[in-house]
């Protein structure tokens, strides 16, 4: 990649044992409208073909590639995402999965729409959705949440409540790659992803709309997820023990991020309803893909298992306590049964 090359653009990929994948998601960065971007892969020790499939592309890309190889593999895209953004020059980043893929105009779309209304970030309403074969035969629109789209781009500069209300009802998806955001907004503002196993979207997310002052909208659907079973939310492979320790990571180190952020903000401090909506929001999809888990262990396994990630934890879990007290407080009598 040439050194110089000062890019509108930097398109971030975390990879980890796509050979799958791949080449397809490469092929539709190839194949933009927009050629103003440089694309870093970060490869987290794969043990498949992917480093060899993105060398490949090396030549096509015609030096706007840079495959950037870790040392170990760290578990989760939260290192390679941070890597790759510390590593990019472009104005704005994108991240993409690497199991999904985008339209051929994806980048232009958003890059013109950033620059017209001079956007923080730029935030996209819809998406395709698809199946887990290598070459999708259909794919369905779909609409985050209840929120309204406009056939026109939505600029938001300071309805700073109704945000918190899209975030806490999951109308504004958590997702990295549902988001264009300008890479000196990151830097200047020090936004970048919480170290956990999974949710460090979530916080992440939350910190760009507390944080963006001016946040697009827009309603073109531009990406490609796949819906596949082995990517680490929807792995259905682990033990119940190895998913309530997955799930209660970002419960015990990321609730506490979350409060602290939060203090930063005269809003919070008047609407103190406001944060438990958002820690709620937060905690709630944890409980959700526990639930299954639940019912294979017994009280006292569940318990044990509790205490054991609690005491291994060195954070504060005075937040979460005070979250807890309050659903038992509201269902004791369903508690009592």
């Amino acid at each position: 990649m040439n050194e110089n090359f000062s890019p509108a653009v930097s398109v971030i990929i975390p990879v980890y044992n796509a050979e799958k994948y791949l080449p397809v998601c490469l092929e539709s960065i190839l194949n933009q409208t927009f050629s103003d971007f440089e694309l870093l892969v970060v490869d987290d020790c794969s043990t498949d073909s992917s480093a060899t499939i993105a060398e490949n592309f090396l030549e096509r890309f015609g030096g706007r590639l840079k495959i950037i190889s870790l040392p170990e593999n760290t578990g989760s895209g939260v290192v390679p995402r941070s890597i790759g953004l510390d590593m990019s020059r472009g104005k704005y980043v994108f991240f993409v999965d690497n199991d999904d893929f985008l339209v051929d105009n994806a980048l232009e779309t958003l890059y013109t729409a950033a620059e017209k209304y001079s956007a923080d970030v730029v935030y996209m309403g819809r998406y395709f959705s698809c199946g887990a074969e290598p070459v999708p035969k259909d794919a369905t629109v779909v609409t985050w949440g209840t929120t309204f789209i406009d056939e026109e781009p939505v600029l938001d500069v300071d309805n700073f409540a109704s945000r918190i209300k899209n975030f806490s009802n999951s109308s504004i998806a958590w997702s990295p790659w549902a988001k264009f955001v300008r890479r000196d907004f990151l830097v200047d503002n020090k936004i970048k992803f919480s170290p956990l196993r999974i949710l460090e979207d979530g916080i992440w997310t939350f910190k760009l709309l507390c944080l963006a002052k001016r946040w697009l909208r827009v309603s073109n659907p531009l990406y490609f997820y796949r819906q596949v079973e082995t990517s680490l939310t929807n792995n259905v492979n682990r033990t119940a023990r190895e998913g309530i320790k997955l799930w209660l990571n970002p419960l015990l180190n990321g609730t506490q991020e979350l409060d602290e952020f939060m203090k930063r903000f005269e809003f919070f401090k008047r609407h103190p309803e406001y944060k438990l909506r958002v820690i709620h929001s937060f905690v709630n999809p944890a409980f959700h893909f526990m639930k299954d888990a639940f019912k294979q262990l017994s009280p006292g396994e569940l318990y044990e298992l509790f205490l054991q990630e609690i005491l291994a934890s060195d954070k504060n879990h005075s937040v979460l306590m005070a979250y807890l007290f309050f659903i038992a407080n509201i269902y004791r009598n369903e508690l009592k049964k």
